[in-house]
């Protein structure tokens, strides 16, 4: 028997292994050159396998996209649980918003959000999709809104959560979009001064 290594099986990549190389490729594929522009070759290439690999984990390039935006909802929300679990006895909600806030760089999250709420609008098969994983976020948002404030009823949230919870969303991604026009602009924070300036205790 030889012991040359060209003799022993390559060993199979595991499945799991494979799925997360392949989303992993499909976030920076899409980031980089759009959703609409990204090819299924580059992806597979990237992760370092062929073509048929993305057929044999996904049914489409729609089901690539959705799962890639499914994982990075998956992450936000992890992540946000985590600290907001870790933090339910802090008493200043504005310093678990900057913390939240500063746990990640959102550019490379924003840069996909905005590539797919694009190839949303410009395919309409696609845009129930999209309000199902960002309805899935408000509803994860709100949930740990809720749990912060029912550790501390001696604060009041100044509005309804489900408001508050909108207003969390809508200033952090309007802020993203506009990150380019605010230089120096720090998303957190300005985020956690407007809570701040919401919430008084009773």
């Amino acid at each position: 028997m030889s012991d040359d290594a060209s003799d022993s099986p390559t060993p199979r990549t595991p499945r799991a292994e494979v799925r997360e190389r392949l989303l992993n490729a499909g976030a920076e594929v899409f980031a980089e050159y759009g959703v609409h522009e990204a090819r299924l070759d580059e992806v597979a290439a990237r992760a370092g396998f062929s073509k048929g690999a993305v057929y044999s984990n996904f049914s489409s390039k729609d089901d690539l996209v959705a799962q890639v935006m499914q994982r990075a909802t998956n992450l936000v929300l992890g992540a946000l649980r985590e600290l907001v679990s870790a933090d339910i006895a802090a008493v200043e909600i504005g310093d678990v918003v900057r913390a939240a806030f500063g746990r990640h760089d959102q550019s490379a999250q924003f840069a996909l959000l905005s590539e797919f709420r694009g190839y949303a609008i410009r395919h309409p098969e696609f845009l129930p999709e999209f309000v199902r994983q960002r309805r899935e976020l408000q509803d994860g948002v709100l949930e740990l809104v809720r749990l912060w404030f029912g550790a501390h009823p001696e604060i009041d949230p100044g509005m309804d959560l489900e408001d508050l919870t909108t207003v969390l969303v809508g200033a952090n991604v309007g802020i993203m979009f506009d990150t380019a026009a605010l230089p120096g602009v720090n998303p957190g924070e300005v985020v956690a001064t407007l809570v701040e300036a919401v919430i008084r205790r009773r």
